[in-house]
């Protein structure tokens, strides 16, 4: 056994992490809008109440079992059960049944905290039912007048969300998959923070040379902000949510520095998104068919596989104490 082998114990990434998930870029919900959902294998309905604010319920109904989004109805700042009219608020609570003179105190849903910002709803899933121990952070210099807003779109893709992750750590696959020479590669890992920092040379698809200098960041183990720059200035997300054990939505998005204040054109912009694009699709052109091995044959520039399979394997090991928030 290789030294590398006999350092690291055989991972277990059972069930789903610990984290921030995102569910939905901004603008794909409206105010009054009801969607139905399917993450970390249950069935669940985000809506947009009429004042603004994004909420995520699980989908049934705990009167007869309705699903919540067949139809889905806002009213308020509450979504109303299709079946009897029930409606529950944000937090999940039965606020109305109207043909009852009292609400049975069992009447709730369970809610998912929520956040949005940076352009996105983000839920917190923890398998133990415990809220956040880390904040989802602001996206530096997203929303202001120096950057274009998300060109987004969505992966469906059939994997374990490992696959992705190791991504991080892996420069040896930047070569042979994505014809780019990464010259000076290196990782950090903190509490929830895992970093790449990345310089290199990229030969992008659609052709020419790109030198370039970026720092990727997961924040938890699903949801990643890149900051890139090289021809271009841009910030990428890559977050990915678990449908099921091994099926996966992959959300990408990215934004242009704008050049001396002025908008890039649609096309321009859709040209280079298309190109990155392309780049994740030749990953997951390897991830759909490949087997994990939990005890990798690994030589000396594979890259951190180990520290990082330790450092996201904390996201689905409960918390050390019960008196951790």
């Amino acid at each position: 056994m290789s030294e590398a082998n006999a350092q690291q114990s055989p991972p277990s990434f059972a069930g789903y992490p610990r984290g921030w998930f995102v569910v939905q870029f901004s603008d794909e919900l409206a105010p009054g809008q009801v969607k139905p959902l399917r993450y970390f294998g249950k069935e669940l309905v985000v809506f947009r109440t009429d004042a603004g604010h994004a909420r995520v319920l699980d989908a049934f109904c705990p009167h007869m079992g309705a699903h919540l989004a067949h139809p889905g109805r806002v009213e308020g700042e509450g979504i109303v059960c299709p079946f009897h009219a029930w409606k529950f608020d944000g937090e999940g609570t039965c606020v109305s049944v109207p043909y009852a003179t009292k609400i049975p105190a069992k009447a709730r849903i369970d809610a998912w905290p929520t956040v949005e910002k940076n352009g996105m709803v983000y839920v917190w899933h923890d398998a133990d039912g415990r809220g956040p121990d880390w904040e989802v952070p602001d996206v530096e210099g997203f929303g202001t007048d120096a950057w274009t807003g998300w060109n987004h779109s969505v992966l469906e893709i059939k994997t374990h969300p490992r696959e992705i992750v190791e991504n991080i750590v892996d420069t040896a696959h930047f070569l042979p998959v994505h014809g780019t020479a990464a010259e000076n590669f290196r990782n950090e890992f903190e509490g929830h923070v895992a970093v790449q920092h990345n310089e290199g040379i990229a030969y992008p698809l659609g052709g020419g040379e790109d030198r370039y200098k970026l720092t990727a960041t997961y924040f938890g183990p699903a949801y990643m902000v890149t900051h890139m720059r090289g021809v271009l200035e841009s910030m990428l997300i890559n977050a990915h949510t678990p449908i099921g054990p091994n099926l996966l939505h992959l959300r990408f998005a990215v934004a242009l520095k704008k050049d001396g204040g002025r908008e890039p054109s649609a096309k321009f912009l859709a040209r280079y998104v298309d190109n990155l694009r392309a780049g994740y699709l030749q990953d997951v052109a390897i991830w759909e068919h490949k087997v994990f091995r939990p005890r990798p044959v690994l030589c000396d520039g594979d890259g951190k596989i180990p520290a990082l399979r330790k450092w996201y394997g904390k996201f689905f090991e409960p918390r050390e104490s019960p008196e951790a928030p």
